[in-house]
């Protein structure tokens, strides 16, 4: 009977113990030398929390966040990430009871998942407070792109009170304007990407052609009489382009009585070296002409 009543008292207090409801376990480690006081002055100057870069769940790295302030830090706590907070409206009640922060942030600029519900960060589980006050609680909702956070000043208020209610969010938990500052609804930035450029890039292209055509036509007529005729005709057209590189090509065209060569294509040709190559072809236009006319007189 004894060894009974000892079974049944020690089952009657272990059972709520091992039946017990555990809060979002953390699975992660907390960083000890961050500062966990976070604090409200007005929507310019406000201090809340964040789960580390990237954590994803939020809910299960709640244990493990840290302070970050926007606007003047304070607290020694880190500065909040750039471009995170995309507005922030500032709310008291009456009798100044609890002081509060309600806005929008764009949860990709620190590597949020944007399918992530969130988690709340207070100071009912945590050793998190806010500066002034005896109770806060915060959230942060890469989802909806929300975020809040409300100090009270009375430990017994309601005001943050998150009992049967701790997931329902910010819009619940503290009630608000989550509005962008032109009164639209919450949204991420909608500023593309970029991609910083390779300071030292592996390959650079310079691309410039330039291309010469010369055409040649040497018509000779020759008679009985002693008198022979010959013209010569020589037409050169460029155009003048950057010296990183340049394409010559020099083109005629052979029939009855015309003189003519083949076609001259240097991959990489300075201006000056152009100008001598063309030079230099005329001369050997020049002289084939007066070698055909030179034969046609020797013939009659």
């Amino acid at each position: 009977m004894l060894f009974k009543a000892i079974l049944f008292v020690a089952l009657a207090i272990a059972t709520p113990v091992l039946a017990g409801p555990t809060k979002n376990p953390t699975t992660c480690t907390r960083n000890e030398t961050r500062t966990t006081v976070t604090s409200i002055t007005d929507a310019d100057n406000f201090c809340t929390m964040l789960t580390s870069y990237g954590a994803a769940p939020v809910a299960q790295h709640e244990g493990c966040a840290s302070a970050y302030c926007h606007g003047t830090p304070a607290n020694g706590a880190e500065p909040m990430p750039e471009g995170l907070i995309l507005s922030a409206h500032f709310a008291e009640d009456e009798n100044k009871g609890h002081v509060q922060i309600t806005g929008c942030i764009d949860a990709a600029k620190w590597g949020l998942n944007s399918t992530d519900e969130g988690g709340q960060m207070d100071s009912h589980g945590f050793p998190y407070t806010c500066k002034g006050y005896k109770k806060f609680v915060s959230l942060l909702e890469p989802s909806t792109n929300t975020f809040c956070i409300r100090c009270c000043k009375d430990d017994n208020r309601s005001d943050c009170n998150t009992k049967g209610i701790s997931t329902k969010g910010c819009m619940a938990i503290v009630p608000g304007k989550y509005t962008m500052a032109d009164g639209s609804a919450c949204k991420a930035s909608q500023e593309p990407s970029v991609t910083p450029s390779d300071p030292n890039p592996a390959t650079v292209t310079i691309s410039a052609v330039v291309t010469t055509t010369t055409t040649a036509a040497a018509n000779i007529t020759a008679s009985a009489a002693p008198m022979t005729t010959i013209a010569a005709n020589v037409t050169s057209t460029s155009t003048p382009v950057p010296e990183a590189s340049q394409t010559l090509s020099a083109n005629a065209t052979a029939t009855e009585g015309t003189a003519t060569e083949g076609t001259i294509q240097p991959s990489i040709l300075p201006m000056n070296m152009a100008a001598m190559a063309s030079s230099s072809w005329s001369m050997q236009l020049v002289a084939s002409v007066a070698a055909l006319a030179f034969s046609a007189a020797l013939a009659f």
